[in-house]
């Protein structure tokens, strides 16, 4: 099953990889990031990949993963960042500048997935790609976060509409 990717603005986009290798074009870096989400016997992933254009803003786009929900934090952190990951090996090639893969764990020992953040940065450089983590994993802590919040606040207001 190939995923369906889209623009921040909701269009289609057919092929990632060629998404990637045109915004990119220039060498800029590629950033990755994966976010869940947790909603009744659902767990909602969602995946962003984005190119920054310094003075020049940026291009953005994500999938969006829903599996039976994943009770270990272990378990959903390693999903959430083995999905990143995936990407990563998918667009290597395509990709002339660095490839940035954000895991979305705190090295901050106040926070559960800091008993994770060297599993799941052994997992990144383990695969060739540089690991970022909170507070600068961006494109996981912010981008995905946001757009997993918002595609499920916008299921659940279509599935109240449809049972109402």
């Amino acid at each position: 099953m190939t995923a369906k990717w889209r623009t921040l603005s909701g269009s289609p986009v057919p092929d990632i990889e060629q998404f990637v290798a045109d915004a990119a074009a220039a060498g800029q870096a590629v950033h990755i990031g994966t976010d869940s989400l947790q909603t009744g016997r659902y767990t909602s992933f969602v995946t962003v990949v984005a190119v920054l254009t310094p003075s020049k803003g940026g291009r953005a786009a994500y999938t969006r993963a829903i599996v039976p929900r994943i009770t270990s934090l272990r378990e959903r952190l390693l999903k959430e960042v083995w999905m990143s990951v995936e990407l990563g090996l998918r667009i290597a090639d395509k990709t002339p500048g660095e490839l940035n893969v954000h895991v979305d764990a705190n090295p901050s020992e106040r926070y559960m997935s800091s008993k994770y953040v060297q599993e799941l940065v052994g997992l990144v450089v383990g695969q060739g790609f540089k690991a970022i983590i909170k507070p600068d994993s961006w494109c996981s802590t912010h981008a995905a976060d946001h757009i997993v919040r918002v595609l499920n606040g916008r299921s659940v207001r279509e599935q109240s509409k449809k049972a109402g």
